[in-house]
């Protein structure tokens, strides 16, 4: 197990002393708790901004009540907990995988052979934080693969480029 800045994830490679390459095992990433800070603000403003301020309108139209801020708050916390915990992105020896948990199981898969591009994609917040994005291009024509939240994407970049065949 090797820790990256807080986010955990499963790193391999051996190299035996004869020079010999064991490919390396599979890798285990999850988005990184610091990814998600601009949704915890949304929550706390979300709960906490009527209890504060009861009398405050959203464009002059829109009256900010204590139900709204309440549903807005655990919607946001739902959307939080589904991208936290109901996706994983894996490297294994075949390519790269991201996978969906709910509402039902399924992924989607790069093979080496049809890995293109592998960009790091992330704003001014996301540098501060030390997390990142990941978009994987597929040469094969199929949809580019997004990697939500990762820390310290440079890594897992460099990672994926040298498993690369």
């Amino acid at each position: 197990m090797h820790s990256r800045g807080g986010c955990a994830t499963l790193f391999g490679g051996l190299i035996m002393a004869e020079k010999e390459v064991v490919p390396a095992p599979q890798m285990v990433l999850k988005p990184c708790s610091r990814a998600f800070l601009v949704y915890y603000v949304a929550i706390a403003i979300f709960l906490l901004g009527p209890r504060l301020n009861p009398e405050v309108w959203i464009f002059g139209v829109f009256h900010f009540s204590l139900a709204v801020g309440t549903v807005l708050g655990l919607l946001v916390l739902a959307l939080v907990v589904y991208m936290k915990w109901g996706q994983e992105y894996r490297i294994t020896p075949r390519g790269v995988v991201k996978l969906w948990r709910w509402p039902s199981p399924r992924q989607q898969e790069i093979t080496w052979q049809n890995l293109g591009e592998v960009l790091v994609r992330r704003g001014l917040i996301q540098t501060i934080l030390k997390v990142g994005n990941l978009i994987i291009q597929d040469k094969s024509g199929g949809p580019a693969m997004f990697w939500f939240g990762l820390g310290n994407p440079k890594e897992v970049q460099d990672d994926i480029q040298r498993r690369r065949p």
